[in-house]
């Protein structure tokens, strides 16, 4: 395990028809997906997240391989689909990683290590362990 360097709490009241509130940020309307003008829905929140935290990492990709990110600045797209099948959800994301005036062999090189070091890319991918704990258990 890693240096601890950031941790924020979030707490949901609600559901998809509540609030969620940060322990060091705003606190958001929620809304179910089928109608998003409710409130934030959690396919939006995590496609925030992945844009946010993927387009930092491929920025800083680009410096390390000496390329300057005020000069080509990456535009990253990350589309969120929820699945339903038999009963079961599931969701579906998707990124696009775009950088203008960068050739497309540098652009796969910085897209790469950025989602190789972008830590919502690992989560998504299954490194890292969610913990869920009810009534004082790990579950």
């Amino acid at each position: 395990m890693g240096e601890r360097i950031y941790a924020t709490t979030a707490h949901n009241t609600g559901g998809t028809h509540g609030t969620v509130s940060l322990s060091d940020g705003p606190s958001v309307t929620t809304g179910p997906p089928q109608h998003p003008e409710a409130g934030t829905n959690p396919e939006q929140f995590l496609a925030m997240s992945w844009a946010t935290c993927l387009s930092a990492s491929v920025e800083a990709a680009l410096g390390r391989l000496g390329i300057d990110a005020a000069a080509h600045p990456p535009q990253v797209s990350v589309e969120v689909a929820l699945l339903s099948r038999d009963g079961e959800y599931a969701f579906e994301p998707r990124a696009r990683v775009d950088i203008p005036g960068l050739d497309a062999q540098r652009t796969l090189e910085a897209a790469r290590a950025g989602h190789a070091r972008c830590p919502v890319s690992k989560l998504l991918r299954g490194q890292g362990t969610p913990v869920v704990e009810a009534a004082g258990q790990a579950i």
